[in-house]
Order: structure tokens, then sequence, then C-alpha cells
């Protein structure tokens, strides 16, 4: 009895060893790499898992990207108009916008009279001068002197009198009238109205409307990112809403106020005439338009192949006014009716046009 117990602790020994040296070869082979083990690592904080040069890139990367809306542009009719501001360049009145009907004309005679709608501007007989009520006649000299004094808003209403009232002396003075244009249209400085503040809670895209003006212009036009702003902070502020006037015999798109100029860019046309002349209103803005040719092939949006590039202003019936991927085509008729820009000119129109702006053609 006693030589049979024995037996049976001797092989629970033995076995009680084996297990213990299975153990301690196994956690030998883990902790030496032995074994291809998976285990989950362990968690790390976010300035532990990113280095201080890919948290500047995010950085950068979150600046560049703007929480912007797709489509903000509200009629002119119902937009609000800041109370208490008065522009130095004066809009229509509302009578004039109200009584606004549509007129469209297409001819393909080149000798073909003007339609209605299309802006005659006559030539006045006193040279390079311009009417004020506060200091009499301004000649190119005078001109120059109120740019010197820092008076550009005087300067610029002046050259623009100029430029509408009498075409022909536009060469002398295209220089002057566009650096005018830039410091009042496309810089911060100087301001034209009073500066807006901003208020708690307020967006680039709550301000524009109340100016009738796109939120993209807002931005660019004071060197701001609008996901930035913040309360307190002013803004230069222009009152719109801008005009367009195309010449299709200039192939020129002319953007300006109710008086003043702002700016032109070059445009391709219509080949045969096929671009509408008369009054129109952009009906809508859209980013990223897909094109459906002729053969009714759909060229998604954002694609070299597009020809309508990155922006679409819709001016009906088909008609508008985009970027295009034939850059050569500008100031030529080739398009099928619709006016094409440069592709940075298109973005920057688009931006400062709102839905309901005034758009004439004329030849």
């Amino acid at each position: 009895m006693t030589r049979r117990r024995n037996h049976r602790s001797g092989h629970g020994g033995i076995l009680w060893l084996g297990l213990l040296a299975l153990v301690v070869v196994g956690w030998l082979g883990w902790r030496g790499g032995w074994w291809p083990v998976n285990v989950a690592p362990a968690e790390t904080s976010i300035a532990d898992s990113v280095s201080p040069l890919e948290q500047a890139q995010q950085d950068i990367e979150l600046d560049s990207h703007n929480n912007r809306p797709a489509q903000f542009e509200p009629p002119i009719a119902t937009a609000n108009v800041v109370a208490g501001s008065q522009s130095s360049f004066p809009t229509a009145s509302n009578d004039q916008a109200n009584n606004w009907k549509p007129t469209r004309s297409r001819s393909n005679a080149s000798n073909a009279p003007a339609p209605i709608g299309s802006p005659r501007i006559q030539p006045v007989e006193s040279e390079l001068a311009i009417p004020n009520s506060s200091t009499g006649l301004k000649t190119i000299s005078e001109i120059d002197a109120l740019v010197q004094s820092g008076d550009l808003v005087a300067a610029h209403k002046a050259l623009s009198w100029i430029y509408f009232q009498q075409p022909g002396q536009r060469a002398q003075i295209t220089q002057r009238i566009n650096q005018t244009a830039k410091a009042l249209f496309f810089s911060p400085r100087p301001h034209i109205l009073p500066a807006h503040t901003i208020q708690p809670g307020d967006s680039l895209a709550d301000i524009a409307p109340r100016y009738q003006v796109g939120w993209q212009y807002l931005a660019e036009l004071n060197q701001v990112t609008p996901r930035r702003i913040r309360a307190g902070q002013t803004l230069k502020v222009i009152r719109g809403p801008f005009r367009i006037v195309v010449d299709l015999s200039e192939f020129s798109l002319l953007v300006r106020t109710d008086s003043e100029y702002v700016c032109t860019f070059p445009i391709g046309i219509g080949r045969d005439h096929s671009t509408p002349l008369g009054r129109f209103r952009v009906l809508r803005k859209v980013p990223d338009p897909q094109y459906t040719d002729p053969d009714g092939r759909v060229v998604p949006a954002s694609v070299p192949e597009n020809p309508l590039g990155r922006f679409w202003i819709d001016l009906g019936e088909g008609y508008g006014i985009h970027g295009t991927n034939q850059p050569d085509s500008i100031r030529r008729a080739e398009s099928r009716g619709c006016l094409r820009l440069h592709n940075a000119d298109i973005q920057q129109l688009y931006g400062m046009l709102v839905t309901g702006c005034e758009v004439v053609i004329h030849r």
C-alpha cells in the first residue's frame, strides 16, 4: 500500500514540474519576442502621438478649410440695409428696382439697333471736366492732386465720371482709375462707409446680405478667414449690389456701382452673335457645376474636362457667366452664347455678386 502511494506522488510532482517549465518557457519566449503574440498598444495622449510638426500642419489645414455656406444669396428685394450708414456711392432707388422689367433681344445683324435696356453713354462737350456740386469742375491735374492728398473717394468719383461720360478719354485715365478702384473696392483701407463692428454670433454670411454683396467678397476685401472673425472686430464694407455691363464688341465685362467704376474683365462670347442682348438678373449662383453637352453626355464637376470651370452665374434660359477650360477662347467668339471668363476672374466675380444683380449685355 505504501509503495503505491509513493508512486502516484512521484507522477504528480513530475506533472507539476512540467507545467511550471512550460509557463516559464512561454513567458521567456514572449518577453524575448519568440512568439507572434498580438498585443494592443497602450493608449497615448494626443500630445504623445502627434509631433509639433504634424500639429502645425494640422493647424494650417484647419485654417484653410473654411466653414462657408454653399449658397447664401438672398434676393436684393428682401435684403436689409444697415441703418444709418450712408454710402459715398449712391445706389438705385426702390422705385427703379421695383419698376425693372427684363428685356431680351437677339439679332444676327451686326448693325442691328441697340435693344431696350442697352446703356447709352453720350460724351459731353467739356473736355475732361467733371461737375461737382461742392468743388466745381475737376481736371486730370486736380484729380491727381486729390489722390496725392489722400481723398481717393473724390478722385475716383471724378475718374468714374470721365469713364462713363467721356469714353474717348478712357485710355488716358485707365491706370489712374484702376489704382483708385483697387484701393476703394479691393483693399482693407480706406473705408468708404463707417466700419462694421462684428457682434457676438455674427458670420460673414450674416453680414454680407445687409450690404448686398457676397460674403466671399467681404472675406477677400478684409483679408480675413471667415471662421476666424471675432466679436468686436471691425470690417470694411461696401454698399451693393454691383451691376454688370457687358460690351460684346469690346469683349469686356464691366463691374460698377450705379455711378462708379469697379473693375473690368476680358471675356469670351457666343459665336455667330449667339449671346443674347438686353437686361437680365442673376438668378442663382452655382459652385462646381456639372455640364451636359448637346449629345446628353454629363461631365462631372471639378474635372479638367468640364468647360464651365468652377463657377456658374445663371442668367436664365440656359445662358450664364462661367469659367472655362479653354483660356485661349477669351476675347474670342467661340461659345454657344454664354460669357466665359478666366477662372481667377470668375471666382472673383462670383464672390462679389448676389442674386438679383442687374446684368446688361449690349453690342
